[in-house]
This record gives C-alpha cells, structure tokens and sequence, in this order.
C-alpha cells in the first residue's frame, strides 16, 4: 500500500494544499504550531475516518472556510483509488468517498491502513485505560468491516441505554425497558470481543520477543486483557442499580483495559521511563505486523515528533522501521531526519511546504 499524493482544502491552516510523494519516506521539519501534525492528521483522517487530535471532525475546519476537503490517492496491488473526506458546517455533515463515490463508514474504513505513533501513545502503559481502548480501535477499525458495524452499532446502542438509564432516573421511563435495550448491547459486545481478544492471543510472542530485542534484556513482557466478556449479561444485569444512580453503563468493551507486566511486575508501577516506552515501541512493532499479516499489505507509518522523545537506542530501533514501510513523520530538528535515505524533507512554515531535499 502506498499513498500517492494528498489534496487539502480548507483544513485547518490549509487553505490549498497539494502533495506528491515519491520518496519512501517523507519528513515535515519545521517549528511548533506550523503546521506539520496538521498535515499528518489529514493522513490520519483518510484511514480512520475522523480525527485523532479533535472530539469533533468540524473542529479541523479552516475557521475562514464554510467546508473542507481532504483528497489522496493511493495504490494497492498496483491500483490507484481515490478517497476523500468533505465537512461543512452548515448544514453540519460529513461525507466519506471512495473512487469519487458517496459510500459508508464500512466501505471506506480500511481503504487506508495507517499505524500511528505520537508523543501520547507514549503513555500507552502508564496513561488512561481510554489510550490502550484507542489502541486496539484505530488498528481494528482498518482492518475489519464487520469490526467497524459492531464497533458503530454498540456506541449507538450504548448512547441510547445512557439516555434510558437518564429517563428512568427522572421518572420517564420504566426500568424493564433496559432488557430491551441490554440483548442488542450484548450481541455487539461478543462481536467486538471476539475480534479484540483475536488480536490479543496474536500479540503474546511478537512483544515479548521485540522488547527483548529493543531493550537488549531477557526480561519477558507480557499483558493482562481486562474484559467483562464472560458472563456479560448477568454483569449488566448486577450492575444495574449502580447505572441507575450514575446515568451511565459500567460494563462493557467501552470499559476494558490491558495492563503490561515485565517479569511479573506492573510496568505502570514500577517500570522506568525506559522500560515503558521500550514496550510502547514493542507494542507499535506488533501492531505494524499484525495489521501488514492480516492485510497482506503493508500500512503507512506515520510518526508525530516521536523521536525527540525517545533516546538514542530506541532512535535506533524505530530508525530501522522506516527503511520497511512508507513513512510520513514530523519533528522539530533537521537532525532527526539529515542521515536518513530515500527521504524527501520539507520545511514547513505557516502551512506552507519548502522543498528541502
């Protein structure tokens, strides 16, 4: 899989921009608040069908600019697609294309494959169970239709059980309403847990081996994969009154979690800066390999100013990756990116492009 070129409209510093890529690899050097994540993000927007920095995909909108585009061509097996992203504000939508066709989230998803590293994802281990939930997503999201049905029915069933659990709160509604809405919530839970926990079993060997590899120890790496799948209806069902009091459901996929261990000791307690981020870059290896396994091609690495974060020796490792994959990435100092070959560098300022080398 390769990404061709790249339009953008009306996205966020963008007024018009267009990109050709011809070089495995492509940095983006230039100083904060540029423009260079922008960019990346719009990459990131073609794969995921949203965006990972914003809450709400209008927010990306150019503040001078009633719409905005996102175009990219990309090949696969020697084919040449295009896709696009359109959002207005007014009226407020958002429309998805491929081969200048209107289609769905289901279509659209996984047209794309991208693996994307940024400064949070370096928090994989000691941040929020959201980041680790965001993680399996964003890698099954592009590789599943049937991933992202189940993933879109149950945020719809699970919104609309909240808002019961609201009205019941206030005297609006009745409580045996909830079996209703409970049987659905459970069906697309199994689906989605059957695909997460494919994953998980897939990814036990690959990360202990790579953290090995990264970080030159026999130390084992391994995770714990947190879920409420068995039993899942008795537990909504004993969860009951709890939801009533807060108004919202707390079971379910939108609560599972993993914890990382090395050597039998929770990396988020006691592990060292070190330790942690040479099993976040271990995870993202695994995420890249499973995702090029199961697609039979390879996806897009795109790299967020990563590499002032990492040492020398994770530099390295990550550094290796790029010769393997098309890569996208940004970071504030040329010497990040000076020695590497088959490299095409811009300096980017003001959401404008400099052709450096």
């Amino acid at each position: 899989m390769k990404l061709n070129w790249i339009k953008l409209e009306g996205f966020r510093n963008y007024h018009d921009l267009e990109l050709t890529l011809q070089t495995p690899i492509t940095a983006l050097v230039g100083l904060n608040a540029q423009g260079k994540t922008n960019l990346l993000e719009s990459i990131a927007f073609l794969a995921l069908g949203k965006s990972f920095r914003a809450s709400r995909s209008l927010e990306t909108l150019h503040w001078e600019r009633p719409h905005g585009r996102i175009r990219g061509r990309i090949e696969e097996d020697g084919k040449e697609v295009e896709l696009e992203v359109f959002m207005q504000r007014e009226p407020e939508s958002k429309k998805v294309k491929k081969a200048e066709k209107v289609t769905t989230p289901k279509n659209f998803l996984g047209s794309l494959r991208v693996v994307l590293f940024t400064p949070d994802d370096l928090d994989l281990v000691t941040g929020s169970p959201t980041l680790r939930r965001q993680f399996l997503d964003r890698l099954l999201l592009q590789l599943n239709g049937g991933y992202v049905e189940a993933f879109s029915q149950y945020q719809r069933i699970l919104d609309q059980r909240n808002a019961l659990l609201k009205r019941i709160q206030h005297g609006q509604a009745q409580t045996w309403e909830l079996h209703l809405w409970d049987a659905r919530l459970c069906e697309e839970a199994q689906r989605i847990w059957e695909r997460r926990l494919t994953f998980m079993e897939a990814l036990k060997g690959p990360i202990a081996k790579d953290y090995q590899g990264i970080s030159g120890t026999e130390e084992v790496l391994s995770f714990n994969y947190q879920n409420h799948q068995a039993r899942f209806e008795e537990k909504l069902t004993a969860a009951r009154d709890h939801d009533l009091r807060t108004g919202s459901t707390s079971v379910g996929p939108h609560r599972d979690d993993f914890v990382l261990f090395l050597d039998g000791r929770p990396l988020h307690e006691s592990g060292s800066r070190g330790e942690c981020r040479s099993a976040v870059l271990a995870l993202k290896i695994a995420e890249l390999r499973y995702m090029e396994e199961k697609s039979g091609e390879k996806p897009i690495l795109l790299l967020d100013d990563v590499f002032s974060e990492l040492d020398a020796l994770r530099q390295e490792k990550l550094g290796g990756l790029l010769q393997n994959y098309q890569t996208i990435l940004t970071t504030t100092g040329l010497e990040h990116v000076a020695k590497l070959k088959n490299a095409t560098i811009y300096e980017v300022k003001e959401g404008g492009l400099t052709l450096r080398r």
